[in-house]
Order: structure tokens, then sequence, then C-alpha cells
């Protein structure tokens, strides 16, 4: 079934500071398993990709954290781990 989809958290300035797979409200929503912190604006988020299979939404959120690089591995602009 495709009801996923990948987001991300925007920085003031546009850049992504964060890229997630979700479903439902979960790219609005604090999440128990990260420290992530949740946009208080929704103008903030955006989804670059949606109505995927789950496959589909992992294979895309990892490109887009390839692509923009993470932070704790010195590759880029991401918090994501």
């Amino acid at each position: 079934m495709n009801i996923y989809y990948v987001y991300a958290y925007l920085r003031r300035d546009g850049t992504p500071y964060y890229i997630g797979k979700g479903s439902g409200k979960r790219a609005w929503k604090k999440s128990k398993s990260h420290n992530v912190k949740v946009p208080v604006d929704s103008k903030y988020i955006t989804i670059l990709e949606n109505n995927l299979t789950e496959v589909g939404a992992l294979a895309l959120e990892r490109r887009y954290i390839h692509w923009y690089g993470r932070k704790n591995n010195a590759t880029g602009i991401l918090i994501n781990l």
C-alpha cells in the first residue's frame, strides 16, 4: 500500500536539518524514538516525496540522507544518525 512519504525539517534558511520517513501525521508529531525537535511552524516541514511503499520510502530517505550528508560523521548538514 502506498501510504508512506519522505519529509524534511527545515532551518529558517530553507536547508534541511532532518530527513525522515512517515505515514499519517508522523512528520508533525514528536517521536519517542529520537530527540529531533519538530518545527513549531509547519511551514518548516516539507514533504519531499509521497504516495510511496514502505520500501520505496526507506530507499528515498537513505538517498536524501546520503545527498545532504550527516553532521555526526562530518559528511554534511543533517542531524540524522
